[in-house]
């Protein structure tokens, strides 16, 4: 089995495009739309790495985090936010986010947070196009 990660965004074709981009870079992919879904997901799957939008139905991103943390079963598990509110990453790391991502996203920044919160090896292969936007790393 893979590393595991957990995509929650309520738009379907983002999160679909994104479970795409993670599959061809060797990821396993579940999915979640919601933050009930979001929660207990994280709690049956145990994910690696949970990739969090700010903007979800049933109290957002922000309420998630702050719940998964909050629990022993998931507060190990780093969750990097993709959003489009700029400036939001105080917030983030108040929640317990190790990143916070603008959309639209550069894949390749975003593969290579992910390896940052997976603490796995800086050489893994990315096959993503790259697109021209910023990332705000939290720090660690």
């Amino acid at each position: 089995m893979g590393i595991k990660i957990l995509v929650v965004d309520n738009e379907q074709d983002v999160a679909t495009a994104l479970k795409v981009r993670l599959r061809t870079n060797g990821y396993d992919v579940i999915l979640a739309f919601d933050s009930v879904q979001a929660y207990a997901v994280a709690h049956k799957e145990r994910p690696d790495l949970i990739i969090l939008e700010t903007f979800i139905p049933g109290g957002g991103g922000f309420v998630v985090a702050k719940r998964l943390k909050g629990s022993a079963t998931t507060r190990h598990i780093p969750i990097i936010f993709l959003t489009e509110i700029s400036g939001c990453e105080k917030r983030a790391y108040l929640a317990g986010a190790c990143s916070c991502l603008m959309k639209p996203y550069n894949p390749s920044v975003l593969l290579r947070e992910m390896t940052r919160a997976l603490g796995e090896d800086e050489k893994r292969p990315i096959a993503m196009p790259e697109q021209n936007t910023e990332t705000s790393p939290l720090p660690s």
